[in-house]
């Protein structure tokens, strides 16, 4: 009985072993073919991507193709997946010129493809372009920048994590060679060193920041982001802290582009925000108050707009009294280099002996904002000024949102009163921004182990 229970067993393992071949088999071929079949009705021609950018959560395509005709009706990015679900569309800005168009899934940087939106699929990214006769011509995308692929983690919600990945490949088809793109989404939990957001308390070890009656803009800065640090981890999120008070002197100004200063380890920690907390300061103390956003350029400003109202109206505070030309909304402001400041910018290369750099009338003049964005927002310090160190990321297409938040004036009685004893309220209206923005208002953050027990025991 045991010798033919165990040749029946052999018999069914081979069975089953030659199910899962069959099965892989038939997988492999059914996903060639699938994989034939996306590429069916392509044309000739290839669109040329001249730009691609990841910045913050979004993914932004810019380039060219030439289709012969001017007779357009519409262009728009188009995904197809094998399994024809969650198929994807996103409108483009285009123009169309000589036969030749155009195109760009957005304007601004903050803006274009959600990477956070993308459900677990393969997609396959087309150019589509609809006709005068509302035919479409569909076109593989060639990537002709000097940017490879990109691994991107979802922000964490409710300890998960999805891993997109935007790949470039090649595919014989018919006898002759296509270039593509497709973006891979699957569930994948990030590793330790990738995270969701980084706070940035401004200043530090030397750099006292401002100072008045006794406080200082640096202690009172990281008090206010380790609090906020703690209330963003009980949403779910994995933060990051550029400083935790433990610094010594030899940290300052002059460190922040050290491999391990606060610009190169935000550039490292592949998270998709950065908010930098600062307390604001005037030569003649009293003169203003209030809340002052920092935004980058080219940037879709309703997260810079919800942390001025949040705080305003969770702080008892007000929008800053500070009226000037890079104002654009209340208590949100946009600040790039202004005329002067570029020709000393120049002035100041050529006294020291290395080429300029490159900067324009819209780039943001913030480090903060500048540097941790890449590409994406004109960073440059690429070392050719030896009085700095080098910002490893500077020529990065991988971004991160970043926003600068002048809670109030150190130096004015009314703010500092309120920044004293009111932290609360301050606390309530960045944490409720950034979880409005990031997960949305209806979002129930995850229950702590603690919490289970406590419920428990009151049970």
């Amino acid at each position: 009985m045991k010798e033919l229970c165990k040749k029946w067993g052999i018999k069914i393992g081979i069975a089953l072993a030659v199910l899962v071949v069959l099965c892989i088999l038939y997988s492999i071929i059914y996903r060639v073919n699938s994989v034939r079949d996306i590429f069916s009705d392509i044309q000739n021609e290839e669109a040329k991507l001249t730009e691609y950018i990841v910045y913050g959560t979004h993914l932004n395509l810019k380039g060219t193709v030439e289709i012969g005709e001017t007779e357009v009706k519409d262009v728009d990015i188009y995904f197809r997946t094998i399994n024809e679900e969650n198929e994807l569309i996103v409108d483009t800005k285009y123009e169309v010129n000589e036969g030749k168009i155009s195109f760009s899934t957005s304007d601004l940087i903050n803006e274009g493809i959600d990477l956070e939106a993308l459900k677990s699929n393969t997609y396959y990214a087309f150019v589509r372009v609809q006709m005068a006769n509302d035919k479409y011509k569909y076109y593989t995308i060639d990537n002709e920048t000097d940017y490879k692929d990109v691994e991107y983690y979802t922000i964490t919600r409710n300890g998960k994590n999805n891993r997109v990945y935007i790949n470039f490949e090649k595919y014989n088809l018919e006898q002759r060679e296509i270039d593509y793109m497709y973006i891979g989404v699957n569930y994948e939990k990030a590793p330790d060193n990738v995270y969701d957001v980084v706070i940035d308390p401004g200043h530090g070890g030397s750099d006292t920041g401002a100072q008045y009656n006794g406080y200082v803009e640096a202690k009172l800065a990281l008090k206010y982001a380790k609090a906020v640090k703690e209330e963003l981890e009980d949403l779910g999120l994995k933060v990051m802290i550029t400083r935790d008070g433990t610094e010594g002197e030899e940290y300052g100004t002059r460190t922040v582009y050290n491999k391990d200063g606060r610009v190169n380890i935000v550039g490292a920690s592949r998270a998709k925000y950065v908010f930098s907390i600062h307390l604001n300061s005037i030569e003649k103390p009293n003169s203003y108050n209030g809340v002052e956003i920092y935004a980058p350029t080219r940037c879709n400003l309703s997260f810079a707009k919800s942390f001025a109202d949040n705080i305003v109206k969770y702080a008892k505070t007000n929008y800053s009294t500070l009226e000037v030309n890079y104002e654009v909304e209340d208590g949100v402001y946009v600040r790039t280099f202004r005329e002067n400041e570029l020709e000393e910018s120049i002035e100041s290369a050529k006294r020291k002996g290395y080429e300029p750099y490159d900067i324009k009338d819209y780039t943001p003049y913030l480090y903060m904002i500048r540097e941790i964005g890449g590409i994406a927002t004109g960073a440059y310090v690429d070392g050719r000024n030896t009085g700095y160190g080098k910002n490893l990321y500077y020529d990065s297409n991988i971004g991160l949102e970043s926003y600068l938040l002048e809670i109030g004036y150190i130096n004015n009685e009314i703010d500092l009163h309120n920044i004293l004893e009111n932290q609360d309220g301050y606390i309530e209206g960045i944490v409720k921004t950034i979880k409005d923005n990031i997960y949305g208002e209806d979002y129930v953050p995850p229950v702590k182990k603690e919490d289970k027990n406590t419920v428990k025991q009151r049970s």
